[in-house]
């Protein structure tokens, strides 16, 4: 009996035991929790580094997942306009990267100044509660920027283009040319309408700004209207000089004001001269450009028949503006051009609004097809063409110059020839003149019948411009050795929304 109870007694204390000892394990899990303050293991940039651009952001490395505390990010130099005070809940600072990374986007740097960043206790903490203690006493934070110290001078505006007061402007570019270098940075540049109403804001860091030594053209994404008034307004700092000091903007209506051109006003619709420049005097400003990706420039010399022409070097083409009325839809257009060209083989373009990679995609093309061998009737078989397809394709329309009836006369042969293209919408055919003379092939249907591509001939999609010397994408010449060295002679093209008739291709060629 005694035995039993001291058994009992023995079971109770065992319990008791394991009991304290469970409450002590819970004791000693509880006292081995995340008590460690996060900190950083990397800067980017290094601390001590020289050359930083001046545009670059600052980012930090955790050792642990972290959350924005409260906080700032500060960043002085020698001068005080150089400093910026950063909160670390603004919208420049940004935690990703699984919580360890952090980015402060700064206004842009001075150049070639020394910097130091201090990081505030608190900034940031971690998921547990612990906050960052901010840097250690011995641990700085220190990084030079590229460039000239010299240079605290904003950049100061030379001119502008259209002018202000401008009264015919263009309806598809803008330009600013400054006393110096400069470039773009964050912010809108805004087209408003005489009703004070945006009519167009384009990021200053789009393509669609671009930045050359001290000018700075902008493409704008649709063309302005014909007569219209138009003012330009933008911020302080979305044009900055190299040295990162800040233009002032453009903050009024007054400053930069201008009227579009009436435009034209009859069915020519382009008329480049091409005598000292690329500029367009139809009335509708459709001024062309050199192409972006071009490897060589456009050249305006003498010609002892033809006088003052355009010289396309090899790698040279240009570029109309994308405009409706340089989009060949459902009604009747035309365009005729003087070209000299040497005899080359392959198929380069001379002016096309096409990828001209196949036949079948959308816009035409004119171009030679192994004219360095092409003699009328001698077996080539095609000396030069006009392809064309429409958007979405139905067919395509191919007028070849060796199966005209008969053969047409050769285009590259380093003769002077003008060379006419009509698309009658109307009577829906396709015809192609030479020197004044049509040729065609009535025994072809694909050849001339432009029922057979309805809809548009341009590419809906991408809106390839209209392209002389390439092809719509600038760059189906360049990407074979062979046609890569196409180059040429090129003078007074027209374009017209209307089918030009035969008398008045007689008469472009006898003027």
């Amino acid at each position: 009996m005694k035995k039993n109870i001291f058994k009992k007694n023995s079971i109770c204390l065992m319990a008791v035991v394991l009991t304290l000892i469970a409450f002590s394990c819970k004791d000693d899990e509880e006292s081995t929790g995340d008590i460690i303050n996060p900190y950083v293991v990397s800067y980017n940039p290094v601390s001590g580094v020289d050359g930083v651009a001046t545009n670059s952001n600052l980012i930090l490395t955790f050792d642990d997942i972290v959350v924005k505390g409260e906080g700032n990010i500060t960043i002085t130099t020698d001068i005080e306009q150089g400093k910026q005070v950063i909160d670390v809940n603004s919208d420049a600072v940004a935690i990703g990267n699984v919580g360890r990374i952090m980015t402060i986007n700064p206004s842009d740097f001075l150049s070639g100044r020394s910097y130091q960043v201090v990081l505030d206790a608190g900034l940031v903490k971690d998921l547990a509660g612990n906050s960052y203690f901010g840097m250690p006493d011995e641990e700085e934070w220190t990084f030079s920027t590229a460039g000239n110290t010299g240079d605290l001078e904003a950049p100061e505006l030379e001119s502008v283009f259209p002018v202000d007061d401008e009264t015919a402007a263009p309806v598809f570019m803008l330009e600013l040319t400054f006393n110096e270098p400069v470039r773009a940075a964050s912010g809108s540049i805004i087209i408003y309408n005489s009703n004070d109403q945006p009519v167009l804001t384009i990021d200053a860091e789009s393509g669609a700004v671009v930045a050359k030594q001290s000018k700075l053209s902008i493409t704008l994404p649709q063309s302005l209207d014909f007569g219209k008034n138009y003012y330009v307004k933008f911020d302080a700092g979305v044009i900055k000089d190299v040295a990162g000091n800040n233009f002032a903007g453009i903050t009024d209506k007054t400053s930069w004001n201008f009227t579009t051109t009436a435009g034209s006003g009859s069915e020519l619709v382009v008329h480049l001269p091409l005598d000292e420049d690329l500029g367009d005097v139809s009335g509708n400003r459709f001024d062309a450009v050199l192409g972006s990706t071009a490897t060589a420039n456009i050249v305006f010399v003498e010609d002892a028949t033809r006088g003052k022409v355009a010289n396309f070097l090899p790698g040279a083409f240009a570029q109309l503006p994308r405009h409706d009325l340089l989009r060949p839809g459902s009604e009747s257009f035309s365009f005729n051009l003087w070209v000299k060209i040497p005899g080359i083989a392959s198929d380069p373009s001379i002016i096309s609004n096409k990828d001209w990679s196949g036949g079948s995609n959308p816009g035409f093309v004119l171009c030679i097809d192994d004219g360095d061998t092409y003699v009328p009737g001698n077996g080539v078989e095609h000396g030069w063409l006009l392809n064309c397809a429409d958007n979405p394709k139905t067919a395509r329309v191919d007028w070849r110059a060796a199966t005209c009836n008969p053969p047409a006369p050769a285009l590259s042969d380093d003769a002077w020839h003008m060379v006419t293209v009509v698309f009658d919408r109307t009577a829906q055919e396709l015809s192609v003149f030479i020197d004044g003379q049509e040729y065609g092939n009535s025994g072809v249907d694909t050849f001339s019948d432009l029922s057979l591509i309805p809809d548009e001939l341009y590419d809906v999609n991408n809106d390839y411009p209209i392209t002389l010397f390439e092809d719509g994408r600038g760059i189906y010449n360049a990407g074979s050795d062979t046609r890569s060295q196409m180059t040429g002679l090129m003078d007074e093209l027209t374009i017209y929304n209307k089918a030009l008739i035969a008398n008045e291709v007689k008469t472009l060629f006898e003027n």
